[in-house]
């Protein structure tokens, strides 16, 4: 009796969502294919002829279009977007990403039809024609009932919207609001900076600060975000005030550029300037920077009733250099007079160290980075050419003793070399390697660009606090950022060759590290090896890891596995065979004397108790190979295996230990083609559907291999050789 099958509809929801099933299992392909057809959908849509009889039709089941949903792409890669008309008679609009456009019709029903371009029937090449099918095509359709549209698309109130929503919208538009507010008040501040004498004293590098330099760590200055058109006055009495010190204890000096590239204190704001606006100010005397930066001298105590500050006088700076701490001390200012000699300095800066009288002392200047002069005591500060903002350095004159020490400690013993280490030093972001995987943290630290891969793996280990040779580094791709390549220990490059940018503007100073479980040192004089052992069938495995010296043969691993405690051999005779596979094909059968260093990084290794059955073969007999397919030879999968054809056994008997081998109960292996594959990938495969058939009578090639076609049920056929397909989201 012939038979109707359909659907009736009890009703239909006010919001209906059409799934147009763009994407099926193909059986042929084994995998997920997308379908590009045309398929045209309406504006409108009527639904009644699809309800049952019963249904309440009191309102009309028309429904209009008022979402489409987009794929653009294949089953493994693609973009979505969508495209809705959010009110009744409104716009269509355009939703991609963070993009939102209006569109036409056009743009929403034909481009989004599938099928292929129009005007391609003059195509006629096959090959040609496919490449015009469109790829970008709507996967789901939203209708809303006619009679509820105005419901459905009701304007939004405030109590539709969740309360943690509300919060977070009204929190970005309060940052945009700032945001905005800023950059249309930007021309009205000016950013002005301070360095106080508390700032450098603690400093160690060029100058009095570092202001911009990424090279090297920034100094944490005052920073004043100020209105151009304050005066100088209310911009010193703010300050002041916030320091806590009378106005008039108070002078600020402008930084300059100078020619030679460092930044100095160049001259101070007179009093006179007191009703001037600190746009003008700055237009005088730092026209060239964007922002201001200023030295803020404090006087102690008055010279006179009305005089804080000294005129007439040279104002330089003082650093004083401690070998033994490695470090500069920045102490403060002092006023000199331009025909007084340079030694006459001596006694205040012994004072400022609480050194004795007769402490001999060096004297230097800092000329720029790569210019430190040593200063002669007989001369005159203008015979010096010592000018405002200049820096004057000393330390105690060390004897030969003194500086053997620190010379065999490892140490700067003067302060030229010192200067010239600071011109080594870097900042070096480190990044986890494996982030997703072992969450850990950023964190960056100065090191020397000379430094060697020990040097900089113990400043890493001290931070982590960590054992250094348990740390191993990787670079930094100069353009995406991403881990590049793993640094040796035994590497004869420096930090600087390590970093690999030094040809990058501005330079990318990043390195990713990953803590590891054992020594570098063992990482780096060792193979390991990754080995899934086969135990009594194929589908039972263990994953083994062993490490060996790189003068170790391929008996070297069989050894070990044999004494592996996941390893149970049949009998104190056994023998283990080891054998490559790719692309869940066996490659190689190892015999044994191979170097283990020949052994490819990627190569997935199986081990295995050789069958009794094919130690105990006789001449007549033959070994082949036995691999997994699903409906075409070169779709394959599973664990390949090496197996005894039997001279004068039947198919049926064959079949037996096949099966025993694999593991699989009877139901499962009766879903198992058998068939013969020739070596040529295009050639048919044999297959063998007579019980009866005697397989050692085919007289099989060496290259011909027993195959078993089925579904893959493991799984695995990513790991043993077959290629996974990733799916990438995109946008």
């Amino acid at each position: 009796q012939d038979a109707k099958k359909g659907v009736i509809f009890e009703s239909f929801p006010p919001v209906l969502h059409l799934q147009l099933k763009r994407f099926e299992y193909d059986l042929q392909r084994d995998a997920m294919v997308k379908i590009n057809d045309r398929h045209e959908f309406p504006m409108e849509i009527d639904l009644e002829e699809f309800l049952s009889e019963d249904t309440d039709r009191t309102n009309p089941h028309k429904y209009l279009l008022h979402g489409v949903l987009v794929h653009s792409g294949d089953s493994h890669e693609g973009h979505y977007f969508v495209l809705f008309k959010p009110e009744k008679d409104g716009k269509w609009f355009k939703f991609d990403d963070d993009h939102v456009i209006p569109v036409i019709d056009k743009e929403v029903f034909e481009d989004n039809y599938g099928g292929e371009y129009p005007n391609e029937n003059t195509i006629t090449i096959r090959s040609a024609a496919r490449n015009h099918e469109r790829f970008t095509n709507a996967y789901m359709l939203v209708y809303i009932r006619e009679s509820n549209v105005d419901e459905i698309l009701s304007p939004v109130v405030s109590e539709d919207i969740p309360e943690h929503l509300q919060k977070r919208l009204k929190q970005e538009r309060a940052i945009e609001d700032q945001w905005r507010k800023e950059m249309e008040e930007r021309h009205l501040y000016l950013i002005v900076k301070i360095v106080t004498a508390e700032k450098f004293k603690v400093h160690q590098g060029f100058d009095l600060a570092n202001f911009d330099d990424r090279q090297y760590p920034l100094s944490e200055v005052f920073t004043y975000k100020i209105l151009k058109a304050d005066t100088y006055g209310s911009f010193k009495e703010h300050v002041s005030r916030s320091f806590n010190i009378p106005t008039k204890q108070v002078r600020f000096w402008v930084f300059v550029n100078r020619q030679n590239k460092t930044v100095r204190p160049d001259a101070p704001i007179s009093d006179s300037l007191t009703n001037i606006s600190m746009e003008e100010i700055h237009a005088k005397m730092t026209s060239r920077q964007n922002e201001m930066k200023l030295y803020m001298e404090v006087a102690d105590i008055p010279l006179s009733d009305l005089t804080w500050f000294p005129a007439n006088h040279i104002m330089v700076f003082i650093k004083y250099f401690d070998p033994d701490k490695q470090a500069f001390e920045g102490l403060g200012h002092l006023y000199v007079q331009k025909f007084g000699n340079v030694g006459d300095i001596t006694r205040f800066l012994r004072e400022k160290k609480n050194f004795s009288p007769d402490t001999p002392l060096k004297i230097y200047e800092e000329v720029k980075p790569n210019m430190i002069v040593e200063m002669k005591l007989k001369s005159t500060f203008q015979q010096s050419e010592i000018q405002d903002g200049d820096i004057i350095c000393f330390q105690k004159a060390l004897t030969e003793k003194e500086i053997q020490e620190h010379t065999t400690s490892g140490r700067y013993w003067d302060i030229p070399h010192f200067y010239e280490s600071l011109t080594l030093r870097i900042v070096v972001l480190f990044k986890p390697k494996l982030k997703d995987r072992d969450p850990k943290p950023e964190f960056e630290i100065v090191l020397n660009k000379k430094w060697t891969y020990d040097q900089v793996a113990g400043a890493v280990g001290t931070h982590l606090n960590t054992d250094p040779l348990k740390l191993r580094f990787t670079t930094a791709h100069s353009t995406s950022g991403t881990p590049k390549n793993v640094i040796k220990r035994t590497t004869n490059q420096t930090l600087s060759e390590m970093l690999q940018t030094a040809y990058l503007s501005p330079p990318a100073h990043v390195l990713f590290y990953e803590m590891l479980k054992i020594s570098i040192v063992e990482l780096e004089t060792k193979k390991f090896i990754k080995v899934y052992w086969l135990g009594n069938t194929v589908k039972d495995e263990e994953v083994i890891e062993l490490g060996f010296p790189k003068d170790a043969v391929v008996n070297d691993i069989i050894d070990e596995i044999s004494k592996h405690e996941k390893v149970t051999s049949s009998s104190p005779n056994s023998r283990i065979r080891l054998f490559d596979v790719h692309h869940n094909k066996i490659q190689k059968e190892y015999t044994g004397s191979e170097p283990i260093e020949r052994i490819q990084e990627h190569t997935t290794l199986y081990a295995e108790e050789i069958p009794q059955d094919e130690i105990h073969a006789d001449q007549n007999d033959r070994t082949i190979q036995v691999y997994h397919f699903t409906k075409d030879p070169i779709r394959v999968h599973g664990i390949p295996f090496k197996f005894v054809i039997k001279n004068g056994e039947t198919l049926a008997d064959t079949k037996v230990r096949l099966r025993h081998r694999l593991g699989m109960n009877e139901k499962d292996f009766s879903k198992v083609k058998i068939a013969i594959v020739p070596g040529a990938s295009y050639a048919k495969p044999e297959y063998l559907e007579d019980d009866d058939i005697i397989l050692s009578e085919k007289k099989l090639s060496n290259e011909e291999c027993l195959g078993l076609d089925h579904v893959d049920k493991t799984g695995r056929a990513g790991r043993v050789g077959g290629v996974e397909k990733a799916i990438f989201i995109r946008g």
